[in-house]
C-alpha cells in the first residue's frame, strides 16, 4: 500500500462494493466490518484517497476469506458485476453486451479514467473469445481483485470462460480472458 502514489485516487462506488459484499455475508461479518474500519461516508461518483480503498479492501478480503485473503478479493471483485447488473441501470446495460464481453472491456480501458486517476489499461483482442487486459501501474491487485472483476464481467454477459492473471512486475501485468463464444450459460 504504501507504494500507491499519494495523488492516486478513486472513486467512492469501489468502497461500497467491499462494503456491502462483507454486509451480505451475515451479522458477525458486519460487526467485525464496523470495528475494523472508521466510518465514512463516501459518494460514489466522488474519488477518494486509493490507500484507503487498499486498506478498506484489504480488510474486507480478510473478513471474507481469512484463510486466503486473496481469494476473498476475488470473491469480491467477482460478485461486484453481478451486484451492479442487479441495478436497475445495469439491468438496462445488459442487453448492450450480452453475450460478448468485448463491448464491456473496450469499454472500461477506454475509461479506465473514469474509476481512478492512476495507471493504464490497454484491450488486445486476439480472436473471438480471447482478449487481453493490459495494466500498466495499476496498484490494485491484478492477480485477485481484477482477475475476479473480469470473471464477473463474463458471468454478467452470460458466457463461459476463464480469467489468468499474468504479472510482469508488482504493478504491471495482464489478464487473459478466453470465453466461449458459442456457450452462453
Amino acid at each position: 500500500m504504501s507504494d500507491a502514489p499519494l495523488s492516486a485516487t478513486v472513486r467512492g462506488v469501489w468502497f461500497s462494493m467491499a462494503a456491502d459484499h462483507v454486509r451480505r455475508m451475515g451479522r458477525a461479518e458486519a460487526v467485525a466490518w464496523q470495528r475494523s474500519v472508521r466510518s465514512r461516508r463516501r459518494v460514489p461518483f466522488l474519488s477518494y484517497p486509493l490507500r484507503e480503498y487498499l486498506e478498506e479492501v484489504a480488510t474486507a478480503a480478510a473478513l471474507v476469506d481469512p484463510k486466503d485473503p486473496g481469494e476473498g478479493m476475488r470473491q469480491i471483485w467477482r460478485h461486484a458485476a453481478s451486484s451492479y447488473v442487479e441495478t436497475p441501470f445495469g439491468r438496462s446495460l445488459l442487453r448492450l453486451f450480452r453475450p460478448n464481453p468485448v463491448r464491456p472491456l473496450t469499454w472500461l480501458a477506454e475509461h479506465h479514467d473514469h474509476f481512478c486517476n492512476f495507471g493504464t489499461w490497454r484491450l488486445r483482442i486476439h480472436a473471438v473469445g480471447h482478449a487481453t487486459m493490459e495494466m500498466r501501474d495499476e496498484y490494485i491487485w491484478l492477480e485477485h481483485a481484477h482477475r475476479g472483476g473480469a470473471e464477473g464481467l463474463l458471468i454478467a454477459c452470460g458466457v463461459k470462460g476463464t480469467v489468468e492473471p499474468e504479472m510482469w512486475s508488482p504493478y504491471d501485468g495482464c489478464i487473459h480472458i478466453r470465453w466461449d463464444p458459442q456457450r452462453v450459460s
